[in-house]
């Protein structure tokens, strides 16, 4: 997945609630995330423009195998708030704040309705991962698990009204395509060198990232990742 994926996103929604409050300000918070973003972008291109691809060649691979296992781990604590059907979830993403917010809803934050379905598709899930391993000509097994999942939990839920027993639904998403967002971002004030800021981690984090995955593939298939490449797309 290359794209505005979990790390990214988590680290994002860190660094941005340390500035603005997106419940009292919201629409300074998505201006300051605009902003954000487009210089992540920025940082990005201008490292491949001005071809300091070589950078990469510092990212050991002790650390990037590091920086992927404590992803995975964030990642992974994260999910727990959906898993167990948790409402009033910490906002931090440390191991010690989401551990003490996760069992101090035990006894009235938890929804079994939540914890069935999610631990019934995720066995579905990690069943098509094995088969599609299992047998190659089966791979379209487990390339289509998560879309099933989607498909007929959703239709559970409806049938079985689980929403109206805590079971959380996404509900009504707008039609259409999202309007134009350049004018909403900051060029100017005091909000500029903060997004600017925020934007250059954003973007070397997501570089990080996509690296990550890139040396994964280019070690499997035996070729080599040229980083100026990597920073233009």
């Amino acid at each position: 997945a290359i794209g505005p994926v979990a790390v990214v996103s988590l680290l994002l929604g860190t660094l941005l609630q340390n500035e603005i409050d997106p419940k009292t300000h919201p629409l300074e918070y998505r201006r300051l995330a605009f902003t954000a973003t487009f210089f992540a972008g920025v940082t990005q291109a201008a490292l491949g423009f001005f071809r300091l691809g070589f950078i990469i060649e510092f990212l050991s691979h002790a650390a990037i195998v590091g920086f992927m296992a404590g992803a995975a781990i964030t990642i992974a604590l994260q999910q727990l708030k959906g898993f167990l059907g948790i409402a009033n979830f910490t906002k931090k993403s440390d191991i010690v704040s989401v551990m003490k917010s996760v069992w101090g809803n035990v006894h009235h934050g938890w929804n079994w309705q939540t914890i069935l379905i999610g631990a019934t598709f995720l066995a579905f899930l990690l069943v098509a991962k094995y088969i599609g391993k299992r047998n190659k000509k089966l791979f379209w097994v487990s390339a289509i698990a998560p879309l099933t999942s989607v498909i007929i939990s959703t239709f559970f839920v409806y049938i079985t009204r689980a929403d109206k027993h805590g079971v959380a639904i996404v509900k009504n998403i707008r039609k259409g395509i999202n309007p134009p967002s350049a004018s909403l971002i900051y060029f100017t004030g005091p909000y500029l060198a903060t997004g600017f800021k925020i934007g250059i981690v954003a973007g070397m984090i997501g570089l990080t990232e996509a690296i990550a995955i890139g040396r994964t593939f280019a070690a499997l298939k035996d070729y080599r990742i040229d980083g100026n490449k990597e920073m233009v797309a």
